[in-house]
């Protein structure tokens, strides 16, 4: 009996806490479940079961706030299945929200929950849909710098909703209501108080705010809805009056229709489309017109109407505004009376504005012909600008500060701009913001617009693993581990809560795989097939609050253990050499003597290493750190200059074949060299791509700065971002190569001694991703959740 004893204690013993959780679950012991789940669950990412336990042990302990955020974390990150939408649903009803039940109940039917269907069966019927009625305006208004409801001033708390998952454009929209609700919820608990929309989404969304407000009555997320153009055809050349003004105006009432829950509208291709029966309009603070406008399309535009101005009836452009900005006064006016005269409300309103056009001016950024003037007077050999659009930093200006207010109108302004401090190169170069640019900036910004308030609707930082902007202090575009994305953005927070500013509004809820950067978008071919794969050279696809990831990706540690179901590729006395494909890296793990030297053969060509192999790169890896060296004649860039020293510059040349040697340093250029208006030159700043660093992800989430990490015995982890090996798109193997990318079968792989192996993976045509909140989420919790 003793020995029975024992053998049950030293089971328990050995137990994991998710075991014992499970067990005590089926005993009924709720409050024994998240006691022990307690050190699972303070991770960034804790385990997929032991967020499901915790769910439905909250939910039954009657603990719903705490179950409403654990479920909503599964949702909202489409973990959990449908267990995770059941319980969902169980807890929104509980809550008193029988129409977001429905939502996640009926998600979970849906996907063969059968219990779901009891109890979608027992929800009271759905609302009959109130009539469209006049209204008194909301309680919003914008003035003494501040945004305010009633007599309260409102500093916005905000987060911008990208909501494109991997494997789709911006504009193939989410449809289910349960998940943009699980968003919302998800930002409500992280102390947001304010989202932010681009473009009208799918009515899904809108039902999700509405019952999300109506649950949280005492803490409502506000929205600041987007009213999205293009620039017309042709470059912005043509004219944004006559029937682009009419769409224009169109798709701004068609807006405010939806809402005020007022709007059916049939389907048509890149639009969200549907029944938008849902008024969120008390819960609508402001209207953001526009879009980030090409100065070259401005211009033009200034240059084909002078002397254009606009008294309305709500709005009017000052005797000082510019011909553009007196067009964006009547856009505006024209928007405010249609809502005043079919709902009788008028709330905030302002334009999208970005430093690019701002109305401050910079002696550090002088205009490209004004360069280009400077540098020939100097001997340069330099050629002039060419014609055509050409876009400009600061040779022309919006200037919000221009459109007023009639007498007596109902209708209030506020400035939106978006500000990164890592662009315009001014904000790198200009030496009167030093030593905190960004902050100099916006105190500057603030100055200029005087009472009118300032919102900061987009600032950010992403966590990437290339950077197309360096910064003096570090605020690189790109180039920040998960961690540091989170202090850097935090003290960007700072500075603008600092400033007593309106508010800012981070970019972006998720990392979205579609979008492209200058720098190496010439290397993610073809074009629609980027949101199949996720760069991790790009910043602007990883500035996400959720993490959009490889599924079932490796952590890199340098352990090993997640390698045991890889195939060997190589396997020798005292050497072993694995490789791995996912829609983010190349993995090897190597064990061996140190330091690591591996020729990869990608495409036709290359440095003859050996009979029949010819390499495009060299990997060389020590224990100090490492180096990918790309073969010379493949290497897209080559240094030119313009005659005198201090002029180089590299030179993309193009699509390339390679040559036969030699290996060369892949090296981009982020910081261009530019010549201020005063005959100031700001050197260039060249780095080194292929520059290895050893380190490892954190637990729970990633630092795509470290390429390997070293193990016992000599064992390598590492790993490559497919734009390093010009594979331009992995989930078809096409290569970068001359004239256009070609399609390889995979990659052959020399080790010094050893036969060449050929590691090779399957296509995709969906790419299998996985969600995750970033550490910047749990750090904003933490300053946000206790704030007013």
């Amino acid at each position: 009996m003793r020995t029975l004893s024992l053998l049950l204690l030293l089971g328990l013993a050995l137990a994991t806490p998710l075991e014992e959780a499970r067990e005590l679950y089926a005993q009924g012991e709720m409050a024994g479940v998240l006691a022990r789940l307690g050190p699972l669950l303070q991770g960034y990412d804790p385990p997929e079961e032991a967020l499901l336990l915790a769910g439905f042990a909250q939910y039954r302990l009657g603990r719903l706030e705490e179950a409403l955020f654990t479920f909503s974390r599964l949702v909202g990150t489409l973990k959990g299945g449908s267990e995770a939408l059941y319980g969902f649903g169980l807890t929104l009803r509980a809550l008193g929200d029988p129409e977001g039940a429905r939502a996640a109940l009926d998600w979970a039917l849906r996907q063969g929950y059968r219990e779901a269907e009891g109890i979608l069966d027992s929800l009271p019927p759905p609302p009959s849909l109130a009539p469209k009625a006049r209204k008194a305006p909301p309680p919003f208004r914008a003035e003494k710098g501040r945004l305010w409801i009633g007599d309260k001033p409102f500093q916005v708390r905000g987060v911008n909703l990208g909501v494109a998952l991997p494997g789709r454009f911006p504009a193939e929209f989410p449809e289910e209501e349960a998940l943009y609700r699980a968003w919302l919820e998800l930002l409500s608990a992280m102390g947001a108080n304010t989202v932010r929309t681009y473009t009208l989404l799918p009515p899904a969304f809108y039902r999700a705010l509405w019952g999300h407000n109506r649950l949280h009555r005492d803490r409502p997320l506000y929205l600041f809805q987007g009213v999205w153009t293009e620039l017309p055809e042709e470059e912005g050349l043509e004219d944004w009056e006559g029937p682009f003004l009419d769409r224009f105006l169109l798709e701004g009432r068609e807006v405010l229709d939806a809402l005020h829950g007022n709007l059916s509208r049939p389907p048509r291709p890149g639009h969200a489309h549907g029944e938008y029966a849902a008024d969120v309009s008390p819960w609508v603070m402001g209207l953001l017109v526009g879009r980030e406008f090409e100065p070259y399309s401005v211009e033009a535009y200034n240059r084909r109407h002078l002397g254009r101005t606009y008294w309305g009836r709500f709005l009017e452009a000052s005797p000082e505004a510019s011909p553009f900005e007196a067009y964006l006064a009547e856009v505006l006016d024209r928007l405010a009376t249609y809502e005043w005269e079919a709902y009788g409300t008028a709330r905030p309103l302002s334009f999208v504005n970005w430093p690019t056009l701002d109305p401050l001016s910079w002696p550090s950024e002088a205009g490209l012909r004004e360069e280009y003037e400077l540098r020939r007077a100097r001997g340069e050999k330099v050629e002039p600008p060419r014609p055509g659009p050409v876009h400009e930093e600061d040779t022309v200006t919006l200037d919000p500060t221009h459109l007023k207010p009639t007498p007596g109108s109902p209708v209030t302004l506020f400035a939106t701009y978006h500000v990164y401090p890592y662009y315009p190169d001014f904000l790198v170069n200009e030496p009167e913001l030093s030593p905190n640019r960004f902050r100099a900036y916006l105190s500057r910004l603030k100055a200029h617009h005087g009472e009118m308030p300032l919102l900061i609707a987009e600032f950010g930082l992403p966590s990437s693993r290339g950077i197309a902007h360096l910064h003096p202090e570090g605020l690189h575009h790109g180039g920040h581990s998960e961690p540091e994305q989170a202090e850097k953005v935090l003290a960007l927070w700072q500075d603008i809560a600092s400033l007593d500013l309106a508010g800012g509004m981070v970019f972006a809820l998720m990392d979205e795989w579609f979008k492209r950067n200058w720098l190496v978008a010439p290397f993610e071919l073809p074009t629609p097939r980027d949101p199949f794969w996720h760069n991790l050279l790009d910043p602007e696809e990883n500035y996400g609050l959720i993490a959009a990831t490889a599924k079932e990706t490796f952590r890199l540690d340098g352990q090993g253990q997640e390698w045991e179901a890889i195939p060997f590729l190589l396997r020798e006395e005292g050497r072993l050499l694995k490789a791995h494909a996912d829609p983010e890296y190349l993995w090897l793990l190597y064990l061996g003597p140190l330091p690591l030297r591996l020729c990869l053969d990608t495409v036709p060509g290359g440095v003859p290493v050996t009979e029949g192999f010819g390499a495009e790169f060299l990997l060389e890896v020590n224990a100090e750190g490492g180096r990918l060296l790309a073969e010379k004649g493949y290497y897209p860039f080559q240094e030119l200059d313009h005659g005198l020293p201090g002029t180089e510059y590299l030179h993309f040349r193009g699509a390339t074949r390679p040559g036969s040697g030699p290996f060369v340093p892949f090296l981009l250029e982020p910081n261009r060299r530019r010549t201020g208006r005063d005959g100031t030159d700001y050197p260039r700043i060249v780095y080194e791509l292929g520059k290895l660093q050893r380190g490892q992800d954190p637990e729970g989430a990633r630092d795509p700065t470290a390429d390997y990490a070293l193990g016992k015995e000599g064992l390598v982890e590492l790993r490559i971002p497919w734009g390093m090996l010009l594979i331009t798109d992995p989930s078809q193997r096409l290569a970068w190569y001359a004239p256009g990318p070609i399609p390889i079968d995979g990659i052959r792989l020399l080790l010094p001694g050893a036969p060449p192996v050929r590691f090779s993976w399957p296509t995709w045509e969906e790419p299998a991703f996985t969600l995750r909140l970033k550490p910047l989420y749990f750090r904003l919790q933490e300053l946000w959740r206790g704030g007013p």
